[in-house]
């Protein structure tokens, strides 16, 4: 008679359960992939109406008399572009100024303004030959603006600010001509750093 022995009927068993299984457990449900970063170069960007203001970027004072030439530096405050907001970031900046640019029909600043804007008015006054107090100055439009860019795929709109610059201006005034100081000025201000000593 032909006799099984325990230990050799549990290891069929275990055998014809794993073979009628396919030898291996049934895989886990998978996981549906993370949508791509919503950035302004993969998605649509939307604006807001903008708002612009006039801002003083430098201003050079000259004193000038048959004895004597003084320089002062009063302003230097070069404006650099910036973007706020959940989920932005400064690489976006050159797309975003060029889609808002492009929307307003500007040539708007994707990086810092011009830092030597100092020494160029400085070489203006220089030829200058008015007498007393004159003052050089630049300025900008600084060109401020909420957006919203939206991708496809379900992801959450991005929204968010930019603040960038527009092209600049320079000019020079003397701080003796009062008769100008009631003229209307986009830079009204610079006459505030006329010196009085």
């Amino acid at each position: 008679m032909w006799m099984r022995s325990p230990g050799r009927c549990a290891a069929l068993l275990t055998a014809v359960l794993l073979t009628g299984c396919g030898g291996s457990p049934a895989p886990g449900p998978s996981a549906s992939p993370a949508p791509p970063p919503c950035t302004p170069d993969t998605g649509t960007i939307a604006w807001d109406a903008p708002a612009s203001t006039p801002t003083l970027l430098q201003v050079v004072a000259r004193f000038l008399n048959d004895d004597l030439t003084t320089w002062r530096d009063l302003v230097d405050r070069p404006i650099t572009p910036e973007v706020t907001g959940d989920g932005t970031d400064r690489t976006w900046i050159p797309t975003l100024a060029r889609s808002l640019g492009e929307h307003l029909n500007l040539s708007l600043g994707a990086a810092s303004s011009p830092d030597s804007e100092l020494e160029s008015l400085r070489t203006m006054l220089e030829g200058s030959t008015q007498k007393g107090w004159v003052l050089g100055y630049s300025g900008t439009s600084v060109v401020k603006a909420g957006f919203r860019v939206t991708c496809g795929g379900g992801s959450t709109p991005v929204a968010g600010t930019l603040t960038t610059w527009n092209s600049i201006d320079a000019g020079f005034l003397s701080c003796d001509d009062t008769a100008a100081r009631d003229q209307p000025s986009d830079y009204g201000e610079v006459w505030t750093y006329c010196p009085t000593d």
